[in-house]
């Protein structure tokens, strides 16, 4: 009776052990999913130059054909400059990338500072090459040189006759840009970064045999991107996987937990049914070790141990009881004149 009593307490205990178990899976896999994110960074960062070398005409002064950047130059004796772009940019990360450039020039007739005000009267765009396209495969950098020679004279002329069909104050420049189209593809950004560079140099126009100076451009500026990226480290793979474990593990402990529950009441249903029946009955049955053949006998099977009372106030021969070893089946029976009457009890058949 007390192990009757303490049964369903440990019961109660183990099941709420095992629910702390499972609400604690649930929560270490709803903790594994939460979201968290790193910021990843791609800097580019241009490192170009431009260099170039003025081209003279024939003349009595200078004996050397061209004169190196940073001089000052006359320039009616400007034959033609030839311009060295160096395009070069550094990645603070491994990628692939495509490059397409080409170079340009463009002139204007511009509103002369004389006049105290700003703005161009007319420009016009004069494509110098076509368009070059540059793979680069697992790179840190990516780089190319290129040069290109202006007829400095025929650009020239182009504004003289502006301006002397339209006799307003101007100043002339002529700009000459490499201009690069990038697309970088890095693994950690879904799509390409697109971004767009320019060197140029500037020189003036419209002057007679003056200094012209130079002015260079090499767009060095740095280009940054960012965007937030989930955490994929494998801890938080792990931990899920423990907290899918302990929820399985708590389920299958539950289910092995109510089995036997089920499985003690049936047992405790079983020993209270046969202990009614021997204590009420115990001047008429008699108990027997080993369980006989009954198969010479016409078999009678009872439902009820009332039935089988009831063939045994009929023929008033003693009730055989027997029990199997295990516990969990007996068998009442009566036998006369090659007839048998018996009533089985059993655990498996007993409801919960």
């Amino acid at each position: 009776m007390k192990n009757q009593i303490e049964q369903p307490k440990k019961n109660i205990m183990k099941l709420f052990l095992i629910g702390s178990l499972f609400v604690f899976g649930v929560s270490v896999v709803l903790i594994s999913f939460q979201k968290t994110s790193r910021e990843i960074v791609f800097n580019s960062t241009g490192d170009n130059s431009v260099n170039y070398r003025v081209f003279l005409k024939e003349n009595d002064f200078f004996e050397e054909p061209f004169l190196e950047a940073g001089k000052t130059y006359i320039t009616s004796l400007i034959d033609h400059i030839d311009i060295d772009f160096k395009y070069l940019e550094n990645f603070t990360d491994v990628a692939d990338a495509k490059l397409s450039y080409y170079l340009k020039a463009t002139i204007s007739a511009d509103k002369t500072d004389k006049i105290g005000e700003t703005g161009t009267y007319w420009s016009k765009d004069y494509q110098l090459t076509d368009p070059v396209v540059l793979d680069f495969d697992d790179v840190d950098s990516v780089g190319f040189d290129t040069t290109v020679s202006i007829d400095y004279p025929y650009y020239n002329s182009v504004l003289e006759s502006f301006r002397a069909q339209y006799p307003i104050a101007s100043d002339g420049t002529i700009q000459i840009a490499l201009v690069v189209d990038n697309s970088i593809y890095s693994n950690n950004f879904d799509n390409p970064l697109e971004f767009e560079s320019k060197s140029s140099i500037s020189l003036p126009l419209l002057e007679k045999a003056v200094e012209a100076s130079v002015d260079v451009e090499t767009g060095n500026q740095a280009k940054e991107f960012k965007k937030a990226q989930e955490d994929l480290s494998p801890v938080y793979t792990i931990v899920r996987v423990v907290g899918f474990l302990l929820i399985i593990l708590s389920i299958v402990l539950m289910v092995k937990v109510i089995l036997k529950r089920k499985e003690f009441i049936k047992h405790h249903q079983y020993i209270s049914a046969l202990d009614k029946i021997l204590s009420t009955n115990d001047s008429i049955i008699t108990n027997i070790d080993n369980m006989p053949s009954l198969a010479k006998f016409q078999k009678f099977e009872v439902k009820t141990f009332e039935e089988l009372l009831d063939a045994y106030n009929e023929i008033r021969m003693p009730i055989n009881f027997y029990q199997n070893k295990a516990g969990t089946e007996s068998a009442f029976f009566i036998t006369n004149d090659g007839i048998v009457w018996i009533y089985h009890l059993k655990k498996r058949n007993l409801g919960s």
